[in-house]
């Protein structure tokens, strides 16, 4: 996440710098994203909204960042929940909830695929 934001303060301040059209993609996903992750996961939502294919989307993102777009909302995904599971008094269950997830089992899962250990494993690593 932070590095998306590096890259949107750069080519903000750059104005008289003209970004490329990928480059301006990029940087309205990564926003589109980071307004919604909490909500929506899919990467044909945030294509819908850019008016673009999913296809040219994930080719868009590999392209500038070197991730598909999908690995990206992962990530941001991925960095909110870790950082409420930090948090001792929220239970994981709660994250799961607060993320949107439709049961805490499918968060397990899908925080397991990208960090290769279950919330409970994580936050006892980090205790």
């Amino acid at each position: 996440m932070y590095e998306y934001a590096f890259l949107y303060r750069k080519y903000i301040r750059e104005k008289n710098r003209k970004v490329s059209r990928k480059e301006d993609i990029m940087l309205r996903f990564t926003k589109l994203v980071a307004d919604n992750f909490k909500e929506e996961r899919s990467v044909d939502f945030y294509a819908k909204k850019l008016f673009i294919t999913p296809k040219y989307l994930s080719e868009v993102t590999k392209d500038v960042s070197g991730k598909t777009a999908s690995a990206i909302i992962a990530e941001m995904v991925i960095m909110e929940a870790k950082s409420l599971l930090s948090i001792p008094s929220l239970t994981v269950i709660e994250v799961a909830d607060f993320l949107n997830f439709s049961d805490m089992s499918f968060f397990g899962k899908y925080f397991k695929r990208y960090t290769g250990v279950n919330p409970t494993s994580y936050r006892k690593t980090i205790a």
